[in-house]
């Protein structure tokens, strides 16, 4: 009996130990898997002085990358997805400045039209002039009002629902500037305002910080933004709200006309935060609900005075309903002063859909990424989980393309990722840049300048 009951314990082990070498087996290859998902490319040695966006866009097999490289020249990046590099330099330098990045579109003909290096600044424009040839960039001196080409921030290209391309930018500066609003004909290859008016006028006390105009599930254009009295980034006030079927005609969220340009007097406003109430330009982050109502993300001061993350949906009457979704105690990140701020203590992202009865918020606050999963109905916080921004086997590809810039443990470097924007390939991959630089200095110059980093294209298999 004795030895029969030894012979059982002892198959019960072996049969837990082959199970449990089995787990670790399959969590090996699984990792592996993991793994292989990601390939990365260099793209060149880039700028590593300071913070500065690149961009990236893919448009069917067209894909391009611009940057400023290692000398800080603005260069542009283009392959067919099968193909090589082809790279091109424009006449365009970067200073010491975090606002200054690059941005680009293709026009409907396939012409590459590329923005940036500007902060209150004349006008950085170049466009193709040979369809997808990077290397036939030439400068555009005036895109369509010289008046307002002088002092130019933020600009973004987007395509209406014609596939016809807009630039917006910011004419003024911070706390005195106005929304301008251009289109551009492939035809004659020449540009004009999209409103006879401004499109929005601080009527020289603000201006307006926007995230948008998002195309959203619902056919519909939405954009939000906060408006700010001075260049300092405590001074932002007033989450606003407005929508528009085309671009030109607007409206606020219960379809009334909206005349431009808009002002405060006439804006939607969501949650009218005041001034030094702890909300900022940049972390007002748009999304849409499982309803296709637009939700938007944000933080502001508690009755406390703590720093919370809230959610904000149109309800069932004419208001906006705002939820406070974190419970934060003793946290409060007080900003402010002019400049780049550097790396900003909390970072909302767009809410997403999980499934048909949650949302999803992923924060990260400080050096903890979190995710608020948040009843649909109620936008009640029914947990907080860990999460990530993006997906975690980037950075140790950055990491390992940039071993030279961890030799000096003395100067602090940041991660980043950039996603691409524009179409993911055609096997269902998505794609994002991911390099190394020193923090951003309130746009002045460091007292090291660093080696360059490896700029990596990512290639991410979709689960």
């Amino acid at each position: 009996m004795h030895l029969r009951r030894t012979n059982h314990k002892a198959k019960y082990i072996f049969l837990c130990s082959l199970a449990f070498l089995s787990i670790l087996v399959s969590f090996a290859s699984q990792s592996r898997q993991h793994e292989q998902t990601v390939t990365s490319i260099a793209i060149d040695r880039v700028w590593s002085g300071h913070r500065i966006k690149p961009y990236l866009l893919t448009r069917g097999q067209q894909q391009f990358v611009a940057y400023y490289d290692a000398n800080r020249q603005m260069t542009i990046a283009h392959r067919h997805l099968t193909g090589k590099w082809r790279y091109y330099k424009v006449d365009s330098w970067l200073g010491w400045d975090s606002h200054n990045y690059v941005t680009m579109e293709l026009d409907s003909d396939g012409h590459l039209h590329v923005m940036g290096n500007m902060h209150a600044d004349p006008i950085e424009y170049f466009r193709t002039s040979e369809p997808l040839n990077v290397r036939s960039l030439k400068r555009i001196d005036v895109m369509a009002d010289e008046a307002l080409e002088q002092r130019m921030t933020y600009p973004i290209f987007l395509l209406n629902k014609n596939n016809e391309l807009i630039a917006k930018y910011r004419d003024g500066g911070s706390g005195n500037g106005n929304e301008i609003y251009n289109i551009y004909d492939t035809k004659s290859k020449t540009w004009s305002r999209l409103h006879a008016n401004k499109f929005l006028d601080g009527e020289g006390k603000m201006s307006g910080y926007f995230e948008g105009p998002t195309l959203g599930p619902d056919g519909m254009f939405h954009l939000i933004w906060v408006w700010r009295n001075t260049p300092n980034a405590a001074t932002n006030h007033s989450l606003s709200y407005a929508k528009s079927p085309d671009l030109v005609n607007w409206q606020d969220s219960n379809g009334q006309k909206l005349a431009l340009p808009i002002t405060l007097k006439m804006t939607e406003v969501v949650d009218p935060v005041p001034p030094f109430g702890g909300m900022i330009n940049g972390n007002v982050k748009l999304g849409f609900d499982q309803q296709k109502k637009p939700i938007i993300v944000y933080h502001k001061y508690d009755d406390n005075g703590d720093t919370q993350i809230y959610i904000a949906r149109k309800g069932s009457s004419d208001d906006w309903e705002s939820k406070k979704i974190s419970s934060w105690k003793g946290f409060r990140w007080d900003f402010g002063g002019h400049g780049s701020l550097g790396r900003f203590m909390v970072k909302p992202y767009a809410l997403q859909v999980i499934d048909e009865q949650t949302l999803g918020v992923t924060v990260r606050r400080e050096d903890d990424v979190m995710r608020f999963i948040v009843d649909a109905n109620s936008l009640e916080t029914v947990k907080v989980e860990k999460a990530d921004i993006f997906p975690p086997m980037i950075e140790k590809q950055t990491l390992a393309a940039n071993k030279h810039l961890a030799k000096d443990k003395t100067i602090k470097l940041e991660h980043h990722v950039f996603e691409g924007q524009g179409d993911s390939s055609s096997n269902g991959k998505k794609y994002y840049l991911s390099w190394q630089s020193q923090p951003g200095n309130r746009d002045k110059a460091h007292s090291v300048i660093t080696e360059p980093s490896v700029l990596l294209l990512n290639e991410i298999a979709q689960p």
